[in-house]
């Protein structure tokens, strides 16, 4: 999960919570009721998501080398024992795909090393009848196979984990989108009964603030995109001028310039609140000014369509 979408998990956590303790009002306002329920079964996901993608995973490379340090001495301690009949029955070929040290089996990548264990395991059991003097029976070569099984599943855990781990970033996406839609009807609906609930309405404008709690307010997200394509455009350089009525007892100018990043966006955080007037430019497109508004605690959200010239 990013940053931003930690963030808006938070808000929505706050939109949950205040909707659950206001029951009684989230139900008699017209389309907020049926909306927030499924706002929650949203956030639930959302919030299971995040909590599996924060699960401690430092275990699991510890693990895996621990079990390949036991699979190795016991692929040792086999390969010896099938070496000496080798060597009784002087057959070079078995000794050849049999023979490892300990050095060369730790220092094989996983699946190799599956591989020659998988061999060892092999020549042991088909001539298991005549190792039995050397300590190889059915009940070590058990122990032997259960060691290899538990040692392939553990280097196929990774491949599963990247699998994993795209598809709840996809779907993350989706909720998260789905979220949006949601918090816009509920914004509507709670906005058409301000004067009739003003407290819910205020209560429920604090709870939608998005608070970055490492770094401060999150004040403005801004991005750039192409009028046609509606691809994002880099290096689109904005210019924001806080209104002069605003500035009154201020130190500040009022003025901060930003330039769009590869995906045609950028934040500000921590801005004066007020209104600003945006000037957009960049060589190849028209430009473009338009307003902003900011207020405390809240970010805002400016998406600008730039003409190519």
């Amino acid at each position: 999960m990013t940053t931003e979408q930690r963030i808006k998990l938070t808000m929505l956590l706050g939109v949950r919570n205040y909707g659950n303790q206001n029951e009684q009002v989230v139900k008699a306002i017209t389309k907020f009721g049926s909306t927030f329920e499924l706002l929650k079964k949203t956030t639930d996901e959302i919030q299971l998501i995040g909590e599996m993608q924060g699960v401690n995973k430092t275990g699991l490379a510890s693990d895996k080398n621990k079990l390949k340090m036991t699979l190795v001495a016991l692929a040792v301690k086999n390969s010896n024992k099938v070496a000496i009949l080798a060597k009784q029955t002087n057959n070079d070929t078995l000794l050849k795909e049999i023979r490892f040290s300990e050095t060369q089996l730790s220092r094989l990548p996983g699946t190799t090393l599956k591989e020659k264990v998988q061999i060892i395991y092999d020549r042991a059991e088909a001539n298991i009848g005549n190792l039995a003097e050397q300590g190889i029976t059915p009940d070590t070569q058990k122990v032997f196979l259960e060691t290899i099984t538990s040692f392939n599943n553990a280097i196929a855990t990774p491949r599963t984990g990247i699998a994993v781990k795209r598809e709840a970033t996809q779907r993350l996406l989706v909720l998260f989108t789905t979220a949006d839609s949601l918090i816009e009807i509920m914004d509507l609906a709670a906005g058409s009964v301000k004067d009739e609930f003003p407290d819910f309405f205020n209560g429920y404008k604090t709870s939608r603030k998005l608070v970055d709690t490492n770094t401060g307010l999150l004040s403005l997200k801004a991005t750039a995109k192409e009028l046609t394509s509606g691809k994002p455009v880099c290096g689109a350089i904005f210019t924001f001028n806080l209104d002069n009525a605003n500035l009154a007892g201020s130190n500040l100018n009022g003025e901060i310039t930003k330039k769009t990043s590869k995906k045609g966006s950028f934040h500000i955080k921590n801005m004066q609140a007020g209104t600003y007037r945006v000037n957009v430019h960049k060589p190849g497109y028209k430009e473009k000014e338009v307003t902003v508004s900011v207020a405390d605690g809240e970010r805002s959200v400016l998406v600008v369509e730039l003409e190519k010239v």
